[in-house]
C-alpha cells in the first residue's frame, strides 16, 4: 500500500464576529457526573448532524455563563477541586473569545460563587458591559464586581439574605431576597458601593411562593409565581420598582390547576413575546416538573396568543434570536425539540451532540 499523505496539522477555525440568528448556546451540564459540563454552541436549524455544532467551551462543577454582547466574549464561572472529585476547591472566572472559544483570561475568585441548577441569572453584565455582576453564596451572600476594562475585580459586595443578579439601570444591580422583597446594589463609576435599597416584600415565600426567573422586555421584569401569577417589576432606573401583579391563567383554568413549571420554564423573543411551559393538575411541588404546553403571551396587553402542545414533554424552553424565531424544548428525553411558534408544528428533534442534560440554551449573539 502507498503511504498516506501527510496530514496538514494545526488548522484553527475562526467563528464569524456575529453569529447567526439560529445558533444558541446549550448548556450541558453534565449533571450526572459535573466534571464534563460545556457550553455547546448549536445551530437549531442544522439538519445536517455533522454541521450542527460550531465550537464548544468547558464549564466544570455547574458552572455559570454569561455572554457579552459588545464585546466579542462570554464568562464562565467555575469550580475545581485540586484532586479532582476532592481536595481544597478553586473558583474561577474564566473569559473566552467568542470568534476562537480560547480562554483569554483566568481570574481566581476570592468568594464562593453561587453553585446551582443552571439559571440565566447568577452573573449580569451592566448595559454598557463595562462591569460584570457575579453571584456568591458561601452560604452568605454576595455580588463580587469585575471591571471587564481592566479585567480586574472592583469590588465584593454583602447582599445578606437575597441572592441573583438581574441588571438595575445603568450601575446597579437587583437581587431577590428571602423575605419576599428585593434589594438594589447601585455602584459609582469606578465600580464600588454607592449604596443599596431595600424593597419590601411582595410575596409570601410560604403563602405564594414565586419562581426567581423572570422574563425581562424593556427592562421591565415579570416573575411568575408556582401558580400562575405575574409580578412586574420596573428595572429600568437606578432601584428596583414593584409595579403590579396579574394573572396568567382564567379563572376556568384554575379550576383545572393549570401552572407554570419546569428548570428553565419561560423566555422571551425580540418581539417581546413570553413563552411560558404550563402543565394542568397542579399541586405543591409540581411547579418542578415542566409541563405538555408551552402558551405564548403578549405581555403589554396580557394576553394569550397562542397554545402549543409539547408531545414529549417540557423541561425547559428557549427562543432564537430575529423576527421569525425558533423555540427549542428540552424535552423529557433530554433532546431538543425544535417548534415553528407560528405554527406550533415540530420541526425536528436534535440528539447525540454530547447532550446528557441540555437543562438551559441561551440566544448567541
Amino acid at each position: 500500500m502507498p503511504p498516506l499523505p501527510v496530514e496538514k496539522t494545526g488548522n484553527v477555525e475562526v467563528l464569524p464576529s456575529q453569529f447567526p440568528e439560529t445558533w444558541m448556546f446549550v448548556d450541558e451540564a453534565s449533571f450526572m457526573s459535573m466534571f464534563g459540563g460545556k457550553m455547546i454552541l448549536l445551530d437549531v436549524a442544522e439538519s445536517k448532524h455533522a454541521d450542527r455544532i460550531k465550537g464548544t467551551a468547558d464549564k466544570n462543577l455547574l458552572g455559570n455563563f454569561i455572554q457579552a454582547r459588545k464585546r466579542p466574549e462570554f464568562y464562565i464561572m467555575e469550580s475545581f477541586h485540586s484532586r479532582g472529585a476532592r481536595g481544597p476547591k478553586t473558583d474561577v472566572l474564566t473569559i473566552y473569545n467568542k470568534t476562537t472559544m480560547a480562554t483569554s483570561k483566568e481570574i481566581i475568585w476570592p468568594d464562593t460563587r453561587l453553585q446551582s441548577l443552571p439559571r440565566r441569572h447568577a452573573m449580569a453584565l451592566t448595559p454598557d458591559e463595562k462591569f460584570l455582576f457575579v453571584a456568591n453564596f458561601s452560604p452568605a451572600a454576595s455580588i463580587t464586581v469585575v471591571d471587564l476594562d481592566t479585567k480586574e475585580i472592583t469590588a465584593t459586595i454583602g447582599t445578606p439574605g437575597c441572592v441573583l443578579t438581574f441588571t438595575t439601570g445603568k450601575r446597579s444591580v437587583s437581587s431577590l431576597c428571602s423575605n419576599g422583597g428585593m434589594l438594589t446594589t447601585v455602584l459609582d463609576e469606578t465600580g464600588k458601593l454607592k449604596s443599596q435599597h431595600r424593597i419590601k416584600a411582595f410575596f409570601d415565600t410560604d403563602k405564594t411562593p414565586i419562581f426567581e426567573r423572570p422574563v425581562i422586555i424593556n427592562e421591565i421584569a415579570y416573575f411568575p409565581s408556582f401558580t400562575g401569577e405575574v409580578h412586574v417589576f420596573d428595572f429600568s432606573g437606578e432601584v428596583a420598582k414593584y409595579l403590579e401583579h396579574w394573572s396568567l391563567v382564567t379563572e376556568d383554568e384554575k379550576k383545572k390547576n393549570w401552572r407554570p413549571g419546569g428548570l428553565v420554564l419561560n423566555d422571551v423573543d425580540e418581539q417581546g413575546i413570553m413563552y411560558q411551559i404550563m402543565h394542568p393538575d397542579g399541586y405543591d411541588g409540581s411547579q418542578t416538573h415542566g409541563g405538555s404546553q408551552v402558551w405564548l403571551f403578549d405581555m403589554q396587553t396580557k394576553q394569550r396568543l397562542k397554545v402549543i402542545d409539547i408531545p414529549s414533554w417540557a423541561v425547559s424552553v428557549a427562543v432564537t434570536r430575529g423576527k421569525e424565531p425558533l423555540m427549542v424544548v428540552t424535552n423529557g428525553e433530554l433532546q431538543l425539540d425544535i417548534f415553528n411558534p407560528r405554527t406550533g408544528k415540530l420541526i425536528q428533534t436534535i440528539g447525540d451532540f454530547g447532550n446528557v442534560t441540555p437543562l438551559l440554551i441561551h440566544k448567541a449573539y
